[in-house]
């Protein structure tokens, strides 16, 4: 007796144990009839296919009792896959093995081995791909066994169900197809089994390291990642069959727009378009920019917030649920797609789920996270929906970096790209500044951590550090990530956090002294250095920042006492600072110049006085003696000149003597020499500028003659321009020339 779901297994001898039950509960499983042929009873299912049931007597026991094991549930094969490859009459394979058309004859190898006749097999291989003349290089880009193989492959994934009548019409004159499955589901199911059995095939038959690569996407891919590939997207279509019905308006809208773009306007009668598009395997990843494109045409619909988060939740569902599901397998499957030779080079890897591009997978992706974290986010107000649109970023920007990631190392193993490989890398980190960010804005610090963690992206971890307030997180990850303590250093001084930065535990130290040496970061290198009692070296900091100080005047005054202090602080008996004390001295001398300045000046150029720039000794002169100062007395030339003693008379940017002479010219020109009376010389010169000045000096005990310049070249200074030819000019000056030599 049976049902759709069970057969009951009758004895009319003795009935002590009840009758046996044989179940078929499988996930869509079910009989679909049943027959007798020769007394043996025949059920057809529609996961198992033809199955017979026979009964086992039990010797032992006087009453005949069916136990499981008794059961026989015999298919052709152990498989449905194998079943359907298997069932092939020999005749058929024999025949296609005799074909012209070498893509026909290793189809036909694939069906001896599938069918065990491996020496059928092994002769079809050997006499299309002798050894002698297809060894390649594994940078060689489709050569005709990688171009049949990837073939074989997507015609096995994309195979039509030979079992299904609606597909007659469609589907090619071939007596060979990896399902003979009715069910969508099973249909799949088989093509993985089958597609396994291509791998085996492959390498079974010594074919696998002898693959190299393929034209795909328009750039070079490894066959066997290629391989890999159809595999991941026969996981792809299983995952979204599961995903369609909780899901059902998008994905059939998306379905129609995926036909709509291959020229599909009429569906075969008696098939549906989930049908056509399913078969199709290969071109799965259609469906991923498509569902976005119904995305974005919905929201014009004037869709109500609610539905609006919904919606986007729903794509995200599909999205992350099928490309995760192909994500998961190339990583559990990896190194069955791996050549058995480590010395084989590949090309750069791009997997299919982030195809990058306009149209690719990898910008599809990252426009469905900004849509996610723009239009739904905002909208989502209750807890649940927040943290299932959280999670389903988490996903997506997980499967844009891996893709990343991935792509990345590929590269990094290929020669002369260096310049490609540092573009990617700065596109990578964009990506991911972009993607993990709005986790921690959201203050979702676990889910940001999990990713910044995986994807190093250190910046985040800080953020979450210190937004937590985390110390010993901070301290693991100082401690885990090389590198990780200049992240939280740059933090703290871009945010002006300098306490914490100067506050970090001993163990940091020497990681905080080399960065506070940097480009940048030097200024406060000296508050380490006096934290870690090291004065010597603080002194020379804050004397490097002096003398780097160009902008704010009293700054520099600050940074030059405080280096001498700091000198002063220093008991270290291996260094003698006394030199370095007096170079602080004379350059704080300096800075009292720029102090003393008249304000009259000061506010003629346009600075403030509290607000100095630091200026150079030429600039000081200059203003000490220029027509901004009105009022300028012998004082003011006399700083002018002493102030050249900061000049360095090797600079050769600066004639020190033609500067000296400039002061001394300058000062001659205050005066009206042509109103000077001329009765009595040494009165009337004692009371111009230039002997006020030499009398001043005199005063302070300065060696006059050595003090004024010579004679002849004052008045050669072109700076006295036609006063030098005054007649009244050159006795007076000359006359006072001779008292001061007479004196002196």
């Amino acid at each position: 007796m049976y049902d759709q779901y069970s057969v009951v297994f009758l004895s009319d001898v003795g009935q002590e144990a009840g009758p046996e039950k044989k179940e078929f509960s499988g996930q869509g499983e079910y009989l679909l009839g049943a027959g007798k042929c020769d007394d043996l009873p025949l059920f057809f299912s529609n996961h198992l296919g033809l199955i017979s049931v026979t009964l086992k007597s039990q010797l032992s026991d006087v009453s005949t009792r069916i136990e499981e094991s008794s059961i026989q549930e015999r298919s052709w094969l152990e498989t449905r896959a194998e079943s359907s490859l298997a069932l092939i009459p020999v005749e058929t394979v024999h025949e296609m093995s005799m074909s012209e058309e070498p893509q026909a004859r290793l189809k036909a190898a694939f069906l001896f081995c599938v069918q065990k006749n491996k020496v059928q097999a092994q002769a079809i291989i050997n006499d299309l791909f002798p050894l002698t003349t297809t060894k390649l290089s594994a940078m060689t880009i489709d050569s005709e066994l990688d171009t049949m193989v990837t073939t074989m492959s997507a015609d096995l994934i994309d195979d039509f169900p030979s079992s299904d009548p609606r597909w007659a019409v469609s589907a090619p004159q071939e007596q060979a197809s990896s399902t003979a499955s009715l069910i969508l589901l099973q249909q799949l199911q088989d093509k993985e089994e089958a597609h396994g059995h291509l791998v085996d095939f492959l390498k079974d038959m010594e074919l696998w390291d002898r693959l190299a690569s393929v034209t795909v996407r328009e750039s070079a891919l490894a066959t066997r990642m290629l391989l890999s590939e159809h595999a991941e997207k026969i996981q792809a279509a299983i995952s979204l069959t599961n995903l369609h019905k909780q899901n059902q308006e998008a994905v059939d809208r998306a379905i129609s727009l995926v036909l709509e773009a291959r020229n599909i306007d009429l569906v075969p009668p008696g098939l549906t378009k989930q049908d056509v598009f399913y078969r199709e395997v290969s071109k799965i990843d259609d469906l991923v920019d498509k569902l976005v494109t119904y995305e974005e045409s919905a929201f014009t619909n004037d869709l109500s917030p609610n539905n609006i988060v919904v919606l986007i939740a729903g794509i995200n569902k599909v999205l992350t649920g099928m490309l995760s599901d192909a994500c998961q397998y190339r990583k559990a499957k990896n190194l069955d797609f791996k050549s058995a030779s480590e010395a084989i080079r590949e090309p750069e890897y791009i997997a299919w789920t982030s195809s990058s591009g306009p149209g690719g997978i990898r910008q599809l992706l990252m426009k469905q996270h900004a849509i996610t974290v723009n239009q739904a986010l905002p909208e989502a107000h209750d807890t649940t929906t927040q943290g299932v649109l959280f999670q389903q970023l988490l996903t997506l920007t997980d499967i844009i970096l891996e893709g990343f990631k991935d792509q990345i190392d590929s590269m990094r193993r290929q020669p002369g790209h260096i310049d490609q490989y540092q573009q990617l890398n700065k596109e990578y980190e964009r990506a991911r500044d972009t993607l993990i960010e709005p986790f921690v804005d959201a203050k979702q610090y676990e889910r940001a951590a999990t990713l910044a963690e995986k994807y190093c992206h250190y910046t985040s971890l800080v953020r979450i550090c210190d937004e937590t307030e985390n110390q010993d997180r901070q301290q693991r990850y100082m401690q885990k990530y090389q590198g990780f303590s200049d992240y939280v250093f740059k933090w703290y001084m871009d945010k002006g956090k300098r306490g914490k930065l100067l506050s970090q535990p001993l163990q940091h130290n020497a990681e905080l002294g080399r960065f506070l040496k940097t480009e940048g970061n030097e200024y406060l290198s000296w508050l380490h250095d006096i934290n870690t009692g090291n004065y010597v070296q603080a002194h020379k900091s804050l004397k490097t920042l002096a003398s780097d100080e160009t902008q704010y005047l009293s700054k520099k005054k600050t940074l030059l006492s405080l280096s001498k202090l700091s000198a002063l602080a220093s008991n270290d008996d291996r260094y003698d600072l006394e030199p370095d004390i007096q170079a602080v001295d004379i350059e704080q001398g300096l800075i009292v110049y720029q102090e003393t300045l008249p304000a009259e000046v000061v506010e003629a150029v346009g600075m403030d006085t509290d607000n100095m720039r630091v200026l150079t000794p030429v600039e000081l002169i200059e203003l000490y003696i220029s027509d901004y100062n009105k009022n300028a007395s012998e004082l003011d030339y006399k700083k002018a000149l002493e102030i050249l003693q900061y000049i360095d008379q090797d600079d050769p940017d600066v004639n020190f003597e033609e500067l000296r002479l400039h002061i001394w010219a300058q000062s001659l020109l205050r005066d009206q020499w042509d109103e000077l009376n001329t009765d009595n010389p040494l009165e009337t010169t004692a009371n111009t500028l230039f002997f006020k000045i030499v009398d001043l000096a005199f005063k302070e005990g300065a060696d006059i003659l050595d003090f004024i310049p010579p004679i002849d070249k004052l008045l050669d200074s072109p700076d006295l321009g036609d006063l030098k030819d005054n007649k009244t000019f050159q006795y007076l000056i000359k006359a006072g020339y001779e008292h001061l030599h007479n004196m002196f």
